[in-house]
């Protein structure tokens, strides 16, 4: 089976996750669109978060990153894809792939990175609102990209009450049913 699959969401919807299930499950491929990001960022001798807030004020960071996704992507047959744009970008860019997006609610999402970093839910509460402001503004502007668009994916999964298993589940029968 010859694949790409793009596992999309906002920040502990449990994406990477799932992502890594998924590609075990299937034996393809996994790029991780924030270990990219975090190799950038070292390359340019800053830490993740110093990075980002200058990814807010230069546009040229979130290119090169899409940019270096896009390529590593289209050299491989059997991959999964996680990162917040993927979707959108696979869709924008006509590159053939089965689409999905996870999504929980903000206070689920900000106690389950609550507890991998361990701090406090109240802190990653504030830092996913801020975050989620900057990018929505940083795509809208970059690429004309409405983050809130569900309808490029063809698969929309909440994982406000279900594993990452199951969750997992969930996508490897689709991608089951689309190979048929």
């Amino acid at each position: 089976m010859q694949m790409r699959v793009t596992i999309s969401g906002p920040p502990g919807s449990g994406k990477t996750t799932v992502a890594e299930m998924v590609a075990e499950r299937f034996g393809m491929k996994l790029l991780l669109t924030g270990q990219i990001f975090r190799e950038q960022a070292e390359r340019a001798g800053m830490n993740v978060h110093d990075y980002n807030r200058l990814a807010e004020k230069d546009s040229s960071i979130d290119r090169k990153l899409d940019e270096e996704i896009l390529r590593k992507a289209s050299t491989l047959d059997n991959v999964v894809i996680e990162g917040r744009l993927a979707g959108h970008l696979f869709y924008l860019k006509k590159i053939d792939s089965f689409r999905v997006f996870l999504t929980a609610a903000a206070g689920i999402r900000a106690e389950r990175i609550a507890k991998r970093e361990d701090t406090s839910q109240e802190d990653e509460l504030d830092t996913i609102e801020k975050r989620e402001e900057s990018e929505r503004k940083r795509y809208l502007e970059y690429y004309g990209i409405n983050i809130s668009d569900m309808s490029v994916y063809d698969l929309v999964i909440d994982s406000n009450e279900i594993s990452a298993i199951e969750a997992a589940d969930i996508i490897a029968n689709e991608i089951t049913k689309e190979s048929r």
